[in-house]
């Protein structure tokens, strides 16, 4: 392709509607301006108007990748201009947005139009906006709506400015034992709100969990939750999707009927990415997908203390108990493990590194083994499993997806979006989630010590002010007959 002119781009940034034609204009005269002061034979390059309007705030990089590609269509759905691409899952991308009008900052989570046809895909991302939305928890990533344009499906996320801690771990190296216990306390927080609601997540792994600026987990992509009701459908057994969720990161029940698990499969699951945030692997790396999975059913994951000879035993005793075969043996629930990690955490915290012995009974528990582990056989693993597609690895080459229909055949008008999705084939660290945040340089005083949060006070019992008043009611009535029979 030709040099673009400077000529052309314009034409194309006017065509698009990106901005407003007197801030342009503005912008214009200002450049103008500047060259003038360089004398008559200034020119301006295609490079340098492109350069201009980006400094001044008015389109972004992505917009002049998709223009100088001789693209001008589709950068708005619905009431929101898009300002980049975030991020591509099998499933869905991500794009960051600006409101028209508030001009506030939303992640917009789009299903590519060759799932749309897919009623299975369709009615998933459906189920995951409804479940998100449920939902209304500082360590849960928020969802404000769910649309439609017509026949692009699309979800109004909060964006969050972080990075996952798949990412984190890959560019930091493993986490400081304090780091690591208070992440995932704060992920066993959101998962406690989640299951509070009737929800399973189903995908708990360390790229599903964002990890902000502030030093706070969010926890991603509820697009296997599971409804834990009677009454609701679940979509996994409508469409026989028999193994739902990340082999690594699997609880061996799950591997067996993803339909009939219960909050326990997270706690296994985060166990999993409490090994990896400390040894920077998940317990069993190696082999294929079915020997991956069939590890957790029988195999013990390579001990901490090997990996991590500054792993202080406390911290090992609690990653052991959450992955523990046996689900009757893991933490009675995710509130219960929350408190146990914010009391090491606080202690590791307080100790400058060093933490105080906790019980042996909360650390390991003394649960009575209640079943064994449920076996998984050769027909088993050659027959029922059927992992996600819905997987997406960073190093993967992955493209957008066509958002908006042109209409039209010519290469000026395309989408900026019309690029073709592809499944991502399984590995060992594949992540699903489409990530809502941004990228920024690796900083480890981003995440060298976050604060802990303090334990949030629970409300008191409804019933008890109107007790306190009755009380008082009645001791002020005796009061009044021991006056009157005095009198």
């Amino acid at each position: 392709m030709a040099d673009q002119s400077a000529k052309s781009f314009l034409n194309l940034l006017n065509r698009s509607g990106i901005v407003v034609e007197d801030r342009l204009k503005r912008a214009l005269g200002e450049l103008a301006a500047k060259q003038a002061e360089k004398g008559k034979g200034a020119k301006v390059s295609t490079e340098l108007l492109a350069t201009h309007l980006v400094d001044a705030g008015l389109i972004t990089d992505w917009h002049v990748e998709k223009l100088r590609g001789g693209k001008y269509k589709g950068f708005f759905l619905g009431k929101f201009k898009l300002l980049g691409h975030l991020g591509t899952g099998g499933m869905s991308s991500v794009y960051l947005a600006e409101h028209r009008i508030s001009g506030k900052k939303r992640a917009i989570k789009v299903l590519p139009k060759k799932r749309v046809s897919d009623k299975s895909y369709l009615d998933r991302f459906y189920l995951e906006g409804r479940a998100a939305a449920a939902l209304n928890h500082p360590n849960v990533v928020r969802i404000y709506d769910i649309c439609n344009d017509a026949d692009t499906h699309y979800m109004v996320m909060e964006y969050v400015k972080g990075r996952d801690l798949y990412e984190t771990v890959k560019a930091n190296g493993t986490m400081g034992v304090a780091d690591a216990a208070n992440f995932v306390a704060q992920a066993a927080e959101g998962l406690a709100h989640a299951h509070e609601k009737g929800l399973v997540h189903r995908d708990i792994k360390p790229a599903n969990l964002l990890l902000t600026d502030q030093g706070e987990i969010k926890i991603l992509d509820l697009g296997l939750a599971l409804f834990q009701e009677e009454e609701t459908e679940s979509l996994t057994v409508l469409y026989n999707e028999k193994v739902m969720g990340t082999a690594d990161y699997l609880s061996p029940e799950q591997a067996i009927n993803s339909h009939e698990v219960d909050h326990r499969a997270d706690i296994y699951s985060l166990g999993c990415t409490l090994y990896y945030l400390l040894t920077g692997k998940p317990p069993f790396s190696e082999g294929t997908l079915a020997q991956r999975i069939a590890k957790h059913q029988t195999a013990e994951p390579p001990p901490l203390k090997d990996q991590r000879s500054d792993c202080p035993d406390e911290l090992i005793a609690i990653c052991n108990k959450m992955m523990r075969k046996n689900p009757a043996e893991r933490y009675v629930d995710c509130n219960e493990l929350s408190r146990v990690l914010q009391h090491f955490s606080a202690n590791c915290v307080s100790a400058m590194g060093t933490s105080k012995r906790l019980p042996d009974a909360v650390v390991a528990g003394d649960a009575q083994t209640v079943g064994t582990a449920i076996p998984l056989t050769p027909s088993n693993l050659s027959d029922d499993l059927t992992p996600t597609t819905d997987a997406y690895s960073p190093t993967e080459q992955i493209a957008g997806a066509e958002i908006v229909s042109t209409g039209e055949e010519d290469d000026s008008s395309v989408s900026p979006f019309a690029i073709e999705t592809s499944a991502v084939p399984d590995s060992p660290n594949a992540s699903m989630s489409s990530k809502i945040m941004t990228r920024p340089k690796p900083s480890a005083s981003k995440t060298a010590a976050p604060k802990i949060r303090a334990r949030r006070r629970k409300k008191p019992p409804v019933w008890l002010a109107p007790a306190i008043v009755g009380g008082m009611l009645l001791l002020l009535l005796a009061v009044l007959v021991l006056v009157t029979r005095n009198l």
